[in-house]
């Protein structure tokens, strides 16, 4: 396991120390700035590691090894402004049970298809066919923003839909776009889940006695 912290976008803070950690369950990690070894740690138990490094765009890079061996690598890129949305479904089919449920992450993306960590754009999703959307989330504990409005602020780049299917087997039109004026025109994501008829659950009765 190696984990690599924070992303490597601090546009206007060249020059600056940023705290860069490490969690791992490996022997040893070696960070790496620019291609340019920052040192090795040896990871400490149920502890992480940090360096105090000089902000510069480009990459920073952590190897991790065992046994004296890199087994594992993680790597953080600067990347450019967001230009583009990205829909993404754990699953492409669910059942058309009036129940079922996919989850869809969504991310903003620059002219290169990474994903942007410092994205905060607006998104607003238009749904369509045989469901409905149910929630919209971004884990930011302090976002007032509803959880059931057909919008949602990115928060780290990331937000997530949460979409239902009716009880008629078909299709789910999820679109996702730019909401208001504020920011760069973002290019929309269009993402389509199958719902497939299942049988019906009895009913099952209750009583009180």
């Amino acid at each position: 396991m190696l984990h690599l912290f924070p992303h490597w976008n601090f546009e206007g803070r060249e020059g600056e120390e940023i705290p860069v950690w490490v969690y791992s369950n490996l022997d040893e990690v070696e960070l790496f700035v620019n291609g340019q070894s920052q040192g090795s740690q040896k990871v400490p138990h149920l502890g992480h590691l940090q360096w105090k490094v000089k902000y510069l765009p480009g990459s920073i890079e952590a190897r991790g090894s065992k046994d004296g061996k890199t087994v594992l690598t993680e790597k953080r890129g600067t990347t450019g402004p967001a230009v583009a949305i990205r829909l993404t479904a754990d699953r492409m089919e669910i059942n058309a049970d009036g129940e079922d449920i996919a989850l869809l992450k969504v991310e903003a993306l620059d002219k290169d298809g990474r994903p942007v960590p410092t994205a905060g754009n607006m998104i607003g999703f238009n749904i369509s066919g045989e469901g409905k959307l149910i929630g919209v989330g971004n884990g930011d504990p302090n976002c007032q923003e509803s959880d059931k409005e057909p919008k949602r602020s990115l928060f780290s780049g990331l937000a997530q839909v949460i979409v239902q299917s009716s009880k008629r087997p078909g299709e789910i039109n999820i679109e996702a776009v730019k909401s208001g004026w504020d920011g760069p025109e973002l290019t929309p994501a269009k993402l389509v889940i199958t719902t497939k008829m299942v049988e019906s659950r009895p009913s099952v009765a209750w009583s009180r006695e």
